[in-house]
């Protein structure tokens, strides 16, 4: 029992370790954020801010320009993110529920190999999917964003998803096939819910994957009224002069939107990513 006490007390010492290693740059960005340019600059000047202020978050959102307009990048992220989230979502669960249910040639194959795209750098990718969207006329477009991501999230989804439909028994399926219920009735109203752990994974994991990402959607996007928060990040920085308020006070806009939205399903979206690693 003091042995089990014993380790429980460093577990626990180890996460909070951990949790201060990994939060501490996010609170350094919260805390500098409030800070006026000159103790920004200036060393010497203390961890907290001496005069706080609200003027980095007042310029960033205040000063809209074709080139720069913060609020309207927020709004394009989250429209691509969500589109993401609502292609992503039905696919992998299609395909997750296919490989869990159907059986055809070639089925433990596909399910083995379907992470074997992240083994490649995507920015090989580059290339082709810029001459391939150009073709067809989905260059600087949202909806080529939402494609891109999709295809980069959806795999990851479909895999995890598998797993979590293969635990769900199948007995109840055949009830409801009994009772007259068609095959896409019993997904909808049956088997999807009961996987309600693993969509609410897939859709977070989409999110953030599509909220964050900067490389395609800069090589993409060519307009400015396109571009997404993380490019919007970037007209905030040049050769010659850095406006460090305001791209403090935009990492903490970014930032905010995905605790927002992870830490009221974060029980779920731990259970069930653990769930489907370990159900595999």
């Amino acid at each position: 029992m003091v042995t089990k006490g014993i380790n429980n007390f460093l577990t626990y010492i180890g996460v909070i370790i951990l949790l201060a290693i990994v939060l501490f740059p996010v609170f350094c960005i919260l805390i500098s954020s409030f800070k006026p340019l000159l103790e920004l600059i200036f060393f010497g000047t203390g961890f907290f801010p001496q005069k706080f202020t609200l003027a980095n978050y007042v310029s960033l959102i205040s000063v809209q320009t074709p080139i720069r307009n913060f609020p309207l990048f927020l709004l394009n992220s989250l429209k691509v993110s969500l589109g993401t989230v609502l292609l992503s979502v039905p696919i992998a669960s299609l395909g997750g529920y296919g490989m869990a249910r159907y059986q055809y040639p070639g089925r433990d194959v596909l399910a083995r190999s379907m992470l074997f795209i992240y083994v490649f750098p995507t920015v090989l990718l580059l290339i082709p999917i810029y001459k391939m969207f150009q073709n067809l006329g989905l260059l600087d477009t949202h909806m080529g964003l939402i494609i891109i991501y999709t295809a980069l999230s959806a795999p990851f989804c479909t895999w995890l998803l598998t797993s979590f439909f293969r635990t769900i028994p199948i007995e109840l399926e055949e009830a409801a096939t009994v009772d007259g219920a068609s095959r896409m009735i019993i997904f909808l109203k049956i088997t999807f819910p009961l996987a309600a752990p693993g969509i609410v994974t897939v859709a977070v994991y989409s999110f953030v994957i599509a909220w964050g990402e900067y490389m395609f959607a800069s090589i993409l996007l060519l307009s400015s009224s396109k571009r997404t928060v993380t490019l919007g990040l970037a007209t905030l920085t040049a050769e010659q002069y850095i406006e460090w308020g305001p791209l403090l006070a935009g990492s903490m806009l970014i930032i905010v939107p995905v605790i927002v939205l992870f830490f009221p399903v974060a029980r779920q979206f731990i259970r069930g990513f653990m769930g489907g690693a370990l159900k595999q």
